[in-house]
Order: C-alpha cells, then structure tokens, then sequence
C-alpha cells in the first residue's frame, strides 16, 4: 500500500537514504481534497481526505512529493522537480470545476458578486463563500482544495467597501491561482499585485481597515 511514497521519496530525493516507515491514512475528517502530513525521525504518517481514494495515482505522488517538501525544503531537493508535482499542481488548479457550491452564505455572495461584476466583468465562478473566526490577522483566504473563500467574522459589521477590498484579494487568488517554481507555490504575482491595484482607493484601503480593526478592539474591550 505504501509502495508508490516510497515511489514518491525516491523521485524527488534519488540521492537520500530512506529510513522511514510510511503509513498512509483516509479520513473524512478532512474538507475538499486537503491532506497533511505528521512525522518523527522514523515515521512519517499521511492524512488525505477520503476522496483522494478515487484520484489517479500519478496525481496522488505528485501530492505526496508537496507534503514531502514542506517537511525536507532542501536546495537539493527543490531541483529534483518531478512529472508527478506538476500533475498535482494542475489537478488543484483545475479541482474547483468539481467541487459542489452548496456552502454559501448571503451577506458574502452579495460582496463577491459586487466586486466579480465591477473588477472581472462577472467571469469568475463563485466558489463556497463561508465566515471564518473572528481574526484580526487572518481576514480571509482562498482554499483551492475545497473551493472555498473564509472571510474573518470581524468584517460582518465592517463598511461594505472594507468587507469588499477583502473580497477582491480572495477573488483574486481564485483567479489568479498561483504559479509553481523551484518548490515553491507563488500567489501574489506581479500580474495579481497589479491587478489589486484596481480596487477603488487602493492606496488608502489598508489604512482603513487597519483603522476600523482598532475599532473593534476597543469596542470588544467594553462591551465583552
């Protein structure tokens, strides 16, 4: 069952000794087509989402060989790119197409449908659009696994323009995807850097909602 990681640790490592015992494990636990990855200098156990069961097995190296590099991020290892990596990075760019929209709240579908139609002319797709936890480092992120913007629960009473600007930046990364070189996954582009530039006071929108974060703090401090 562990033959094709060991496929996986040899493609992208030729030159490493392999020690470790492998154990591979589906749960449902997991949303879309996440996965991780726990390991100790002996072991090294794999969690996927259950519906990686159905994927070719190709693709599944490939995610393998991403979780490896995200534990052994050597130089060496970075340049031992392999088919399988590039199989995986196209999968998860493409994922979205089969992913149900079944998750979407209305408050969140109004902001990315304002910002779809005014900055993307209504051309990209909506994904899942859910409230995170209330955080004020992390206000929002694009989930290509499930197809999945989280917004921070701290912008539900925000001005409609903030909630949008975060939006936007989401919706971008839906866009945009990202492109993978040398090991690494880069999302904010030159093209994705000039293509936020568009959003409407642009230069001033991280000063208010920096501004309106403060606020809340406050609030939050006397009024629990």
């Amino acid at each position: 069952m562990t033959e094709w990681i060991k496929k996986a640790f040899a493609e992208i490592y030729p030159d490493r000794e392999c020690n470790y015992e492998f154990n591979i494990c589906y749960s449902n636990r997991f949303n879309g087509y996440n996965a991780n990855v726990k390991y100790t200098i002996y072991k090294m156990e794999f969690h996927l989402s259950k519906k990686w069961r159905q994927v070719d097995e190709d693709i599944r190296i490939g995610l393998i060989q991403s979780l490896l590099l995200k534990c052994f991020p050597t130089k060496k290892a970075k340049t031992n790119m392999t088919f399988n990596l590039d199989l995986y990075n196209n999968f998860l760019k493409n994922i979205h197409i089969a992913i149900p929209k079944n998750d979407v709240d209305p408050m969140l579908e109004q902001s990315f449908k304002r910002v779809n139609d005014i900055y993307a002319d209504g051309l990209v797709d909506m994904p899942n659009l859910v409230w995170g936890q209330a955080s004020k480092r992390k206000l929002g992120s694009y989930e290509y696994s499930t197809d999945r913007i989280v917004i921070s629960s701290e912008l539900r009473y925000a001005p409609q323009e903030l909630l949008d600007y975060v939006m936007y930046h989401e919706l971008l990364h839906k866009k945009h995807k990202f492109n993978h070189k040398v090991g690494r996954s880069h999302h904010h582009t030159p093209v994705f850097k000039e293509d936020e530039r568009r959003f409407r006071n642009f230069p001033v929108m991280e000063k208010e909602l920096t501004a309106f974060l403060r606020k809340r703090k406050v609030r939050n401090f006397f009024f629990g």
